[in-house]
């Protein structure tokens, strides 16, 4: 039987991963003359869209920062197994 347990290690590791995303927050996207009604709408939705992501972005680097504590707790339970 393989013993599984939780790794502190692999979890930093993976949070360095995500917290090395850097998220260029791009250029806003402006029309000059357009009258093209799907013109502009794409640069409304451009515009949104980089916001939005950025935000998921960060929302993700923050949510990810508690992973490690959470392998740590694992890990102790883990050490009280006996496989």
């Amino acid at each position: 039987m393989v013993k599984i347990a939780s790794n502190i290690d692999v979890a930093n590791k993976a949070v360095a991963g995500v917290k090395s995303v850097i998220l260029n927050k791009g250029q806003q996207v402006t029309l000059r003359k357009s009258t093209v009604l799907s013109m502009k709408t794409g640069t409304e939705v451009n515009n949104q869209l980089l916001s939005d992501l950025s935000q998921l972005v960060e929302c993700v680097s923050t949510q990810s920062e508690k992973f490690p504590k959470i392998a740590e707790l694992i890990a102790l339970q883990d050490s009280q197994i006996k496989f």
